[in-house]
């Protein structure tokens, strides 16, 4: 297979901080990963995106407490651009779900972040179903998925959740991140595989999921299932588009996986 890249990148899983509390939030990061980049700065990440050829990164905000949610989604809210087109934020134990989904929807927002092992709960938990029901025909969701790069938080975001989630609510429409379970990814094929459920392509380092068995994957999945993402700072989204291009995928596979399918989940079709 030789050597293509397609017309435009879309990074669908990324993460910034306000300027204020960048520093603390890229400590965190380096704690936990080997790999850091920039600063955690909206400006670093565009700088990134230059020097990548990313032409379209979107953050995925995690309102650790639920007391967060609205201040969160009104920071992501001042920060989107051309280049910069945000997921909000919301939690399951937030006391206004339907308000905030509504205020969300009248700003713009086309999704919500969900991070089971930072807010403390299981995908399956029947508490949680109300924000699935509220948000299903309305906004998309990009769930945590597999094991935690912080080994002190408990793996919440199960593949078996995922898929009671998927199957209780089939009009939710849902993203997994790191295509389908960060380190679990026979187990997010056993049981996602197919589903109709997206991907995304975050943090599969090729020391952990080698090319051809990643190719595998996202081709078996469904390459018009699967978006771009690199989960910048802790992986550079510039390499990450090198390697999509490096596969053994066609070139329609590749434009669908780098930009296609994620303009449509942003209504940018």
């Amino acid at each position: 297979m030789s050597y293509f890249r397609p017309r435009q990148f879309i990074d669908f899983h990324v993460h910034v901080f306000p300027d204020d509390v960048a520093q603390k939030a890229m400590g965190m990061f380096s704690r936990v990963s080997d790999t850091v980049f920039g600063d955690g700065t909206v400006a670093a990440l565009l700088r990134f995106m230059d020097a990548g050829g990313i032409d379209i990164a979107v953050p995925q905000p995690v309102a650790v407490k639920p007391e967060h949610v609205p201040g969160v989604n009104d920071w992501v809210r001042a920060i989107r651009s051309e280049r910069i087109v945000p997921f909000g934020a919301i939690h399951p134990a937030y006391p206004r779900i339907a308000e905030e989904i509504d205020r969300l929807i009248d700003m713009g927002f086309r999704g919500v972040k969900l991070q089971p092992g930072w807010q403390g709960f299981y995908p399956d938990e029947e508490w949680v179903f109300p924000l699935y029901e509220a948000l299903q025909g309305r906004l998309a969701v990009l769930f945590h998925a597999g094991f935690e790069l912080d080994t002190t938080l408990v793996v919440r975001g199960t593949t078996s959740g995922m898929r009671v989630v998927r199957d209780k609510f089939p009009g939710l429409t849902m993203i997994v991140a790191h295509l389908g379970g960060y380190r679990g990814w026979s187990e997010a094929e056993e049981d996602l595989g197919g589903t109709g459920v997206y991907w995304d392509t975050s943090f599969c380092q090729a020391d952990a999921l080698p090319d051809d068995e990643f190719a595998r994957l996202v081709r078996r999945h469904g390459t018009d299932k699967v978006v771009f993402a690199s989960d910048f700072p802790v992986a550079d989204p510039g390499a990450d588009a090198n390697r999509l291009c490096s596969l053994d995928l066609t070139q329609d596979e590749k434009e669908d996986i780098a930009w296609r399918n994620a303009a449509r989940l942003l209504g940018m079709e």
